[in-house]
């Protein structure tokens, strides 16, 4: 008799955690179904998600005549405002689906220069805008360790290009970017130098080499 009812109280037993086991799956089925009821709370809770990365360039050394050569115009001014980063997207947000950065979904930032004076093809306005790679847009930070970096009302000698490259080169406003990215960017200094994070030298030299 004790042995029938361990065994009545074994299947019992098991019968009893299949229909938990069920019902547990069931209840987690539903759950994801109201906590996702559409497509579109996916992609919503996807672009919650902070966005993290370095990235870097392997840079050719260029000589400042080299810089001088490359360069669409050059300029002596300072640095007025450092534009709020986007993303080169249409309305310059996160584009949906997406959980790291790219060369197509990418973040930039935009300097805008107030021209003392150009040394080479002057232009007509009297700012100019520069755009690097990187930059912090909400919780997502892209940053690019071979682009310069700017500080507001430092005083700057810039090499610059037209933009040619896919990632921003049509999204407005119209801007240039640094020559050899960060070697293209020299900050001056009340003592009369020209100073790079690899380099320093005279702006006395540093203007000798470049030419019209």
């Amino acid at each position: 008799m004790n042995k029938s009812i361990k065994y009545m109280i074994v299947f019992v037993g098991a019968v009893s955690l299949i229909m938990l086991s069920a019902l547990a799956l069931s209840g987690s089925q539903d759950g994801i179904k109201l906590a996702n009821p559409s497509q579109d709370n996916i992609k919503l809770a996807n672009n919650d998600m902070p966005l993290y990365s370095e990235i870097s360039a392997s840079l050719a050394p260029l000589s400042p005549e080299e810089l001088n050569n490359h360069s669409y115009t050059i300029v002596i001014g300072t640095v007025k405002e450092i534009n709020p980063s986007k993303w080169n997207s249409i309305d310059g947000k996160r584009p949906d689906d997406i959980d790291s950065f790219s060369l197509e979904n990418l973040i930039y930032t935009d300097i805008t220069i107030s021209v003392d004076e150009y040394l080479k093809n002057p232009l007509s306005s009297k700012e100019v805008t520069v755009r690097v790679d990187g930059g912090t847009v909400g919780n997502d930070t892209l940053e690019a360790n071979h682009e310069p970096s700017f500080k507001t009302d430092e005083k700057v000698l810039l090499f610059l290009t037209e933009d040619v490259t896919n990632r921003t080169k049509d999204i407005e406003p119209k801007h240039l970017r640094v020559t050899g990215c960060m070697q293209g960017k020299f900050t001056l200094t009340d003592d009369g130098k020209a100073v790079r994070p690899d380099k320093t030298v005279s702006q006395e030299e540093l203007l000798s080499t470049i030419k019209e």
